[in-house]
């Protein structure tokens, strides 16, 4: 049995960890100054010039429900990190079996990530549906984490916009040793409120 999982942030270790991996090895991170001190490669240099950026309200975070979406956005270090997600579970442990989350639409994309499972065949990656039409090629696996196991994910303009007006986004994997394909059904309830309100708070 499967039931959404009403959290204010769905990804806090997922996303650390991409960003992460983003982050320069050791042996990159220290670097001399022009004046012969360290400082840490990939800091971002503070401009004093830089306006404050705000929500609304002055919140410093906020989340809100549209559907069976979840929108997030907090300020960190002067920056908006904002998204929307959606997770399942099981009602009897309580344990995460899959989630999404999507980043604002920028350039013509709206990228994001999947979580799902242990125990699937990594190298089969997975494929999307929305409602009875297949999305693209299939995605692939990136990484693990104890967590779970990532799919990056991007989709462009013309399907997002197909999917405000579909129903459901099915993802389906290849279990490891065999057996039933497993999947997963997202609901598209909410999914353009979200995207337009997430959209407006990154701004």
């Amino acid at each position: 049995m499967q039931y959404k999982i009403p959290t204010s942030s769905i990804f806090a270790s997922v996303i650390a960890a991409l960003l992460l991996s983003a982050v320069p090895t050791f042996a990159q991170e220290a670097q001399l100054t022009g004046k012969g001190d360290r400082a840490l490669a990939g800091t971002p240099v503070q401009d004093d010039k830089k306006p404050a950026v705000s929500l609304p309200n002055g919140a410093a975070s906020i989340n809100e429900v549209y559907g069976d979406w979840t929108v997030n956005c907090a300020i960190a270090d002067n920056q908006k990190r904002c998204g929307f997600s959606q997770e399942q579970g099981n009602s009897q442990t309580g344990q995460r079996l899959f989630a999404i989350e999507l980043q604002p639409p920028a350039n013509g994309q709206t990228n994001g990530v999947l979580l799902l499972p242990f125990g699937l065949k990594l190298d089969d990656g997975v494929k999307l549906k929305l409602d009875d039409q297949n999305i693209g090629q299939g995605a692939r696996f990136s990484t693990c984490l104890p967590a779970g196991c990532l799919v990056p994910v991007s989709f462009p303009t013309a399907a997002t916009d197909a999917m405000k007006k579909g129903e459901k986004l099915t993802i389906s994997a290849t279990r490891e040793g065999g057996g039933e394909a497993p999947t997963f059904t997202i609901s598209l309830n909410g999914f353009t409120t979200a995207m337009s309100r997430v959209a407006e708070l990154a701004k």
